[in-house]
């Protein structure tokens, strides 16, 4: 594991501070804590690392304050857990750049599977090359590097796997749990939140206006296409 996989858990309630850590640290990741968001804060600020777990009820600065910090860069992941069950605290999470949200309370191994999911999104396996182009939108499958009229777009890790697998098939349309199951796991092809919201932030990445778009594009009640459907000359 790099130095960039380190995670950093930012829990004020101590005995499940401990338990989590305890569960991390045997289970062979880096891991260091902190009881409220003002030493998250700093922590975040001063050293890298490749996952927050992140609660939001936290004191003095709380979890949507550290996530609004987050927004717009590639790492570090963020996987919310929080009492907080409701969809719309879910939703809103994802939407602000969190990659994963785990309601409590959750065992150790549902925890620890969800880490290691969202730090193998974060390390892809490196596709073959091939460059991929809708309008002014290029995506390089090989370098993991996507451009918008030239320009860099940065990525999340779970934002560039979902692209990366549309991209791959351009011009087909990749139902929801296909999708789903792709990018987040076969345990996840039943919620869609987090497709349309994941969806959502790459058209605000990456088109021109996102309430029209191009280069993702809603298939009805299919699913999601990259691009426009391939072109097939009638033969008479």
């Amino acid at each position: 594991m790099s130095e960039g996989d380190r995670i950093l858990l930012v829990e004020d309630d101590r005995s499940l501070r401990e338990v989590i850590l305890g569960a991390l640290h045997q289970s062979g990741f880096q891991a260091d804590a902190v009881p409220d968001g003002i030493q998250a804060a700093q922590r975040l600020r001063a050293e890298e690392f490749g996952l927050v777990l992140l609660d939001l009820g936290l004191p003095f600065v709380n979890g949507w304050q550290i996530l609004h910090t987050l927004e717009g860069r590639r790492l570090p992941s963020v996987i919310v857990i929080s009492a907080r069950g409701e969809e719309g605290d879910k939703v809103r999470a994802l939407d602000m750049g969190a990659d994963d949200y785990l309601t409590k309370p959750f065992g150790a191994d549902e925890l620890l599977a969800r880490v290691r999911a969202v730090l193998r999104r974060a390390h892809p396996p490196t596709s073959a090359d091939h460059v991929v182009q809708c309008g002014d939108v290029v995506v390089d499958l090989g370098s993991r590097a996507v451009s918008r009229q030239g320009r860099e777009v940065r990525l999340s890790p779970t934002e560039w796997a979902l692209l990366a697998v549309l991209a791959e098939h351009a011009g087909t349309v990749l139902d929801h749990r296909t999708l789903l199951a792709r990018v987040w796991g076969p345990e996840y092809v039943g919620d869609r939140n987090y497709l349309r919201t994941f969806v959502q932030r790459l058209r605000r990445a990456l088109e021109a206006d996102p309430a029209n778009p191009e280069v993702i594009v809603t298939v009805g009640r299919q699913g999601y296409r990259f691009g426009p459907m391939p072109h097939h000359p009638q033969h008479r």
